[in-house]
C-alpha cells in the first residue's frame, strides 16, 4: 500500500494519478523529440563515420623468456644481482628513450605522415602503440617460475609491426648482454682498482711501522724484559764497581800507613805482595782471553800490568834495597792502585750513562707501545679490507666469465614477431555501437537536463504542492501565434548553433591538434579494444 500526501490510496487511485503523469511527461518526450533525434543522429552518425573512417591497425608480437642461470650458485655465482623484473623494466625505459624511438621511426618508417608531427609527438605515438610486458609463468615453484616477456606493436601494416617487434625483441637481447657484462665489467674494474689502492696503502703504512721501529729501536715492547735484565745487572755492576773502588781506595790507605811505620824496610814483604799480585793478573788475563780478544781494552790493561810489575820485579832483584827503591816501588804500587781507580771510575760512568738510556728507553716504552698497536691496528684493519677485496675480485673475476659465456641468467627468443593476415583493430561494429549508445545518452541527458533547470509550474498538482492550496479550477497558458514562432526559432538556433559549435571544436582539434583517428585510436587503445 502506497501513501500519498497522508491519503491511503488503492490501485485505482494510483492509477489515477500515474496517468496523468505519464501523459504529461509523454507531452514533454514528444515536445523535445526533434532536438533529441537530431543528438541522436548527430552521435550516431558520427560513431558511423568514426568506425567507417578508422584505419585499420594490426598487431605484432613476441614472446620472450628470462632463463635462470645454467651454473649453481653454490658451485659460482654471476656478480650482477639483479632480478629479472628490475631488468626488464630497466632495459624497457632504455628502449622508450627519444633517440631510440626515432631512429626506429626514421629507419623503418612507423608512422605514414609526419610531416605536421613534432618529434615529441612521434615519441609519444610510439610508445602509445608499444607494450611491453613480464609476468611468471604458472609453471616451476614460487620462487623459481621463469620470466616471460611479451612485446606487442601496432602499425598500419603488418609487416611494419612485424619488423618493429623484432627490432625491438633485437635490442632487448642486445641490452640484456650489454647490461650484463658492462655491469660485470664495471664490478671487476672496481675491485681491481680497490685491491690496488688497497695494496698501496697497506705497503705505505707497512713502511711507517718498519720506519717507526727503526727509529724507537731503543724502546720497542718486544724486549723490554731483556732491557729490564740488563738494568738490573748494570746496577749490580755499579755497586760492584764502588765495592771495587772502596777496597782499592783502603787498599791505598794501608800501604801508606804500611810504609810510614816500617819506614821503607819491609821491602821483601812488599815484593812478595807484588808477587802475588802479578799471579793474580796473569789469572785474570787467561780468563779475560776466553772471552775477549786480544785487541779488547781490558786484555791490553792487563798486560800492561803484568809486563809493569816484571819489570819492577826485575829492577829489584838486580839492585840492593834501599830507601829510594821502596819509595819508588810504593810510589808504583800507589800509581798502579790509582790506574785501576781511575778504570774502575771510567767503568762506573759507563755504565751509569747506560743506565739513563735504558731508564730513559724503558720509560718511553708504553708510549711506544701505544702508537705501535695503533699503527698494527690499522695496519690489519687495511689487511682484512685487502683480504676482502682479493676475494671479492676473485669473486668478480668469475662473474665476468660467466656473463662473458652467456651463462648466467639472460634473455632468449621463444618466438619472433610475425605479420599478422588480418587487422586487429579497430572493432568497427562496436565502435559503431559506442556511437549509437553516445547518440541516446546524449538525447536522453537533453531531457532530463532540461526537467531538472525547468523550475516553473505547468501542472495543477505542481501548484498545490508550491502554494499550499486547491485550485477550483486551472486555465492553461495561452501562448500567441507570435511568440510561438519566436519560441521555437530560438529554440532551432540554439540547436543549429550547438551542432555547428560541436562541429567546429570536431574541426579544430582535428586540423590543429590531432587527428580525430589518431584521438579515437587511443581512446579504444586504453579501452582495450
Amino acid at each position: 500500500m502506497v501513501c500519498y500526501k497522508g491519503l491511503r490510496q488503492t490501485p485505482k487511485t494510483k492509477v489515477k494519478v500515474m496517468g496523468p503523469l505519464i501523459k504529461f511527461y509523454w507531452t514533454l518526450f514528444l515536445r523535445r523529440l526533434p532536438v533529441m533525434a537530431v543528438l541522436f543522429i548527430l552521435f550516431s552518425a558520427a560513431g558511423l563515420a568514426t568506425a567507417w573512417r578508422l584505419p585499420p591497425t594490426y598487431e605484432a608480437s613476441a614472446r620472450l623468456i628470462v632463463e635462470t642461470p645454467q651454473i649453481p650458485d653454490e658451485l659460482a655465482q654471476s656478480t650482477v644481482r639483479i632480478s629479472a623484473t628490475e631488468e626488464i623494466e630497466f632495459i624497457r625505459q632504455r628502449l622508450f628513450t627519444r633517440t631510440n624511438l626515432l631512429e626506429i621511426q626514421q629507419r623503418l618508417r612507423v608512422l605514414e605522415d609526419t610531416s605536421d608531427m613534432s618529434p615529441d609527438q612521434i615519441v609519444a605515438e610510439m610508445r602509445g602503440r608499444t607494450d611491453i610486458r613480464s609476468f611468471q609463468s604458472g609453471s616451476g615453484t614460487r620462487g623459481n617460475r621463469p620470466t616471460l616477456v611479451t612485446v606487442r606493436f601496432e602499425a598500419r601494416d603488418g609487416r611494419i609491426a612485424a619488423n618493429v617487434v623484432n627490432e625491438f625483441v633485437t635490442r632487448i637481447i642486445d641490452e640484456n648482454v650489454s647490461l650484463r657484462t658492462d655491469t660485470a665489467e664495471d664490478t671487476l674494474d672496481f675491485f681491481s682498482q680497490e685491491v690496488e689502492r688497497l695494496n698501496a696503502d697497506l705497503n705505505e703504512r707497512s713502511v711507517a711501522i718498519s720506519e717507526f721501529q727503526r727509529e724507537n729501536s731503543d724502546a720497542l715492547p718486544s724486549d723490554l724484559s731483556f732491557r729490564q735484565q740488563r738494568l738490573a745487572l748494570l746496577e749490580e755492576r755499579i755497586a760492584t764497581s764502588e765495592r771495587e773502588r772502596t777496597n782499592l781506595n783502603e787498599q791505598k790507605e794501608r800501604i801508606r800507613i804500611a810504609f810510614d811505620r816500617t819506614g821503607g824496610q819491609p821491602v821483601q814483604t812488599q815484593n812478595s805482595t807484588e808477587q802475588r799480585q802479578l799471579a793474580s793478573l796473569r789469572t785474570q788475563l787467561r780468563q779475560a782471553l776466553t772471552i775477549y780478544s786480544e785487541t779488547n781494552p781490558n786484555v791490553v790493561s792487563l798486560r800492561n800490568q803484568i809486563e809493569l810489575l816484571e819489570a819492577q820485579l826485575l829492577a829489584e832483584a838486580a839492585q840492593p834495597s834501599s830507601n829510594s827503591a821502596a819509595e819508588l816501588i810504593l810510589e808504583l804500587q800507589l800509581s798502579e792502585i790509582d790506574s785501576r781507580i781511575e778504570r774502575v771510575n771510567e767503568d762506573m760512568a759507563r755504565t751509569q750513562t747506560q743506565i739513563e738510556e735504558l731508564t730513559d728507553s724503558i720509560s718511553r716504552t708504553p708510549n711506544v707501545s701505544v702508537t705501535l698497536d695503533a699503527l698494527r691496528r690499522d695496519y690489519e684493519n687495511v689487511r682484512s679490507q685487502y683480504d676482502r677485496a682479493v676475494r671479492s675480485l676473485s669473486s668478480a673475476n668469475m662473474g665476468e666469465r660467466i656473463e662473458l659465456t652467456a651463462r648466467g641468467q639472460r634473455i632468449t627468443l621463444i618466438e619472433a614477431a610475425r605479420a599478422p593476415d588480418e587487422p586487429s583493430s579497430p572493432n568497427r561494429p562496436r565502435v559503431a555501437m559506442m556511437g549509437i549508445a553516445l547518440g541516446l545518452g546524449s538525447a536522453g541527458a537533453f531531457f532530463f537536463l532540461l526537467e531538472l533547470l525547468n523550475r516553473t509550474i505547468r501542472r495543477p498538482v505542481e501548484l498545490t504542492s508550491a502554494l499550499g492550496i486547491t485550485p477550483i479550477a486551472t486555465i492553461p497558458f495561452i501562448e500567441s501565434r507570435g511568440r510561438r514562432v519566436f519560441r521555437r526559432s530560438v529554440k532551432v538556433l540554439a540547436i543549429v548553433g550547438a551542432i555547428v559549435a560541436i562541429l567546429g571544436g570536431i574541426y579544430v582539434v582535428d586540423t590543429y591538434y590531432m587527428p580525430i583517428e589518431l584521438i579515437v585510436q587511443k581512446i579504444l587503445r586504453r579501452l582495450g579494444m
